[in-house]
């Protein structure tokens, strides 16, 4: 599954809320932001953001499962570079003494649901899907 999804646009400058608490190493609240209102109106129940020390984390609600999240910061390969992660990367998780969880179909729609979006947006451009696998290398 791929996971990883990397693309540049100039849609998402630093905010003063980035550089104020992270002094500038951290960048993807306006991301974060558009991706989670942009998310709902396709129905996919995103439930806002959350700040990590690597960038921005947008979350869901049910009926999503609760492991998964999308992870939004800068891509460092270029000055107007920007990298989502969609976690978890694997589709099934495994479980000791309980039956697995098969996140399949909800990380396809959520996968569809971003490429949707990324592709509409005609300031969004060089969009590279990975997978876990292939981004590592």
């Amino acid at each position: 599954m791929k996971s990883y999804v990397e693309f540049r646009t100039d849609l998402f400058p630093p905010c003063s809320e980035n550089t104020d608490e992270w002094e500038g190493a951290v960048w993807g609240r306006s991301l974060a932001i558009y991706l989670n209102e942009k998310l709902k109106q396709l129905g996919i129940p995103s439930a806002g953001i959350c700040a990590e020390d690597w960038g921005y984390i947008v979350n869901f609600g049910a009926p999503f499962d609760s492991n998964i999240w999308i992870g939004c910061g800068k891509y460092e390969e270029y000055k107007d570079g920007y990298l989502l992660i969609i976690e978890p990367k694997k589709a099934i998780i495994k479980r000791w003494f309980k039956p697995n969880i098969d996140l399949t179909q909800q990380l396809e729609q959520l996968s569809d649901a971003l490429k949707q979006i990324l592709e509409a947006e005609p300031l969004i451009h060089d969009i590279k899907w990975w997978t876990a696998e292939e981004f590592e290398k």
